[in-house]
């Protein structure tokens, strides 16, 4: 058995070797994406003996066989229906892991704001983000997180200068056409606001394609002093056969905020790896996530919150409902470091199981080095009330009915968190269903 699972491992990094030396790369990125991928071997890929991976079913992963995903020629009709209303002249389209600025909806957004590719960001803010992104590869720990700095295709660069304020909320859309028989995607988006800015981005993934798909998607959101970002992503897909990796790394100076929300149905295997870092006084760091999972769908959460700074506040909700035989696990960590005093840092995992066959794993974690800290956290895995349920019975609703609007109710914390109303309404139905 042992040596099956490392002839799967050795065979998914001939893919990946493949899909790296053969991929077109931007001459001016070639070089960090060559120590990108340095890094990645490295590390090597990850088997469930890694703590952090313990629960993920990497081995189905490793026995599959992926592509490279080209563009494709689609106008701005085709894209046109995934739009959110909110969003109609603010979105960035990608289309198979490609940032594709002519599909893209740029009208709504500030006159001062840099929209462009990232290998031409390279030639304008080249010394910014060499040194950005040679940190980012030095210090990444997740292989996956890293695999997308080597193998992404047209990324998309967002430049706020001081004090731009971002009126509307700008959508990032994901398409996945059926141009690809299997194909693996690396998506990223880099973000810089700058002092006194503010923007709202909502992602979302639409998976056209019958085919089985891999996304490992990345996005880097750096917060400069006194700037507010506000992060609402969806990993809804209808497909089973998408696996879906998100890695998001983001960086807080003094004053700054980040806001967070993350709504899934699991797909066939979702794995989001959250870090969020404090580096200045007074930072704010909120995430927050609700699932609703049901068949044999899958859902990961690792989230690590590193307090570096003083009198900074964090705060994380997690949420999951899990029917039939569905699974989940939340990891989060909360780390407080020795110059981080008068911290508050918060976090909760819930979890409801419908079905004996529903699984949820739950691991809360506190690493904290300052003594002057209010730190809590707590996890629960359970079933709905029976009190709950014998009063919405007596109220006359069925069975059916009285879970549905209990699970509903639950659920809405989260979700009420989203600003847009129609985007709000949307995710809130995806995961209701």
């Amino acid at each position: 058995m042992m040596t099956e699972i490392h002839s799967d491992i050795d065979d998914f990094n001939t893919l990946l070797e493949t899909l790296y030396s053969s991929a077109p790369k931007d001459p001016a990125l070639e070089k960090l994406q060559a120590n990108a991928w340095e890094r990645f071997c490295e590390l090597g890929l990850p088997t469930r003996k890694n703590e952090v991976f313990r629960y993920v079913k990497l081995r189905q992963l490793y026995s599959q066989e992926y592509k490279n995903a080209s563009s494709t020629d689609l106008e701005k009709n085709d894209v046109a229906p995934y739009i959110f209303a909110e969003c109609q002249e603010s979105a960035l389209v990608f289309i198979n892991g490609h940032f594709m600025p002519k599909l893209s909806r740029l009208k709504a957004l500030p006159e001062k704001m840099v929209v462009m590719g990232l290998g031409e960001a390279m030639r304008t803010y080249g010394a910014l983000l060499t040194n950005h992104m040679t940190k980012a590869i030095k210090e990444e720990k997740d292989p996956f997180a890293v695999l997308n700095l080597a193998l992404h295709g047209e990324a998309a660069f967002l430049y706020l200068p001081p004090k731009t304020i971002c009126a509307v909320p700008l959508q990032i859309l994901h398409l996945v056409d059926d141009s690809n028989e299997s194909p693996f995607l690396a998506p990223r988006l880099q973000l810089f606001a700058s002092a006194f800015s503010e923007i709202e981005l909502i992602s979302k993934h639409v998976v056209l394609s019958t085919s089985k798909c891999c996304i490992n998607q990345r996005i880097d959101i750096s917060v400069e002093e006194n700037a507010h970002v506000r992060y609402v992503q969806s990993n809804c897909h209808d497909s089973f056969n998408v696996w879906h990796f998100d890695a998001l790394r983001a960086t807080l100076k003094k004053f700054s905020s980040l806001h967070g929300v993350n709504v899934s149905n699991g797909s066939g295997v979702v794995r989001n790896d959250f870090h969020v870092t404090l580096t200045g006084e007074g930072g704010e760091a909120t995430l927050n996530g609700v699932w609703m999972l049901s068949g044999k769908r899958e859902i990961h959460q690792h989230i690590l919150i590193d307090h570096q700074a003083p009198n900074c506040l964090s705060r994380q909700l997690f949420k999951g409902v899990l029917k039939d035989t569905s699974h989940s696990s939340f990891e989060g960590k909360i780390m407080v470091r020795k110059e981080a005093q008068e911290t508050n840092a918060f976090q909760l995992n819930h979890n409801l199981l419908l079905s004996d066959g529903a699984a949820a794993e739950s691991k809360p974690n506190l690493e904290i080095f300052a003594d002057n800290v209010k730190a809590s956290h707590g996890a629960t895995i359970g079933q709905l009330e029976k009190e709950e349920l014998f009063y919405m019975r007596s109220r006359g609703f069925s069975v059916l009915e009285a879970q549905k609007m209990l699970v509903h109710g639950f659920c809405q914390e989260v979700i009420d968190m989203i600003r847009q109303p129609t985007v709000r309404l949307q995710l809130g139905s995806q995961i209701n269903e």
